[in-house]
């Protein structure tokens, strides 16, 4: 008689000629799958097999001047850029144009872009797509 383990919390096959104390067993052989593309789960009385969900990519936090430039103008939010930062109240519109025009990069969570965010409309989910698109160029 074969036994095969799972983890009692997630059902998450064990691969394991030993089964521990801790684990959950069953008598049940779980179906051929491949484990890179795949995971197999106890599901009380049965194996269950789920596909693996690939990750979505992490944001970029940084992209240099150049590619923020073009991601905007690919966006057709550049021309809008100049008159968002003109229309800030000082001292910060001087301290934004400085940050603009001579930075080497932007960074996503900089004050420079959450104002730019409140002035082009910009949400979370755009804000992401542009950093994304950005370290693309």
């Amino acid at each position: 008689m074969t036994i095969y383990a799972f983890n009692p919390t997630t059902g998450e096959l064990i691969r394991t000629d030993t089964v521990a104390d801790w684990m959950g067993a069953t008598e049940v052989a779980p179906p051929d799958f491949d484990p890179v593309a795949a995971g197999c789960f106890w599901r009380g009385d049965r194996w269950e097999v789920e596909q693996a969900v690939p990750q979505a990519p992490p944001v970029p936090e940084v992209a240099t001047m150049r590619q923020a430039r073009l991601a905007l103008h690919r966006a057709g939010l550049l021309s809008t850029v100049d008159a968002a930062i003109a229309g800030l109240p000082e001292p910060g519109r001087t301290e934004a144009q400085i940050e603009w025009e001579y930075a080497q990069e932007v960074r996503r969570d900089s004050p420079l872009v959450s104002v730019l965010c409140a002035a082009l409309e910009l949400d979370d989910t755009k804000l992401d797509a542009l950093f994304a698109d950005a370290v693309g160029l």
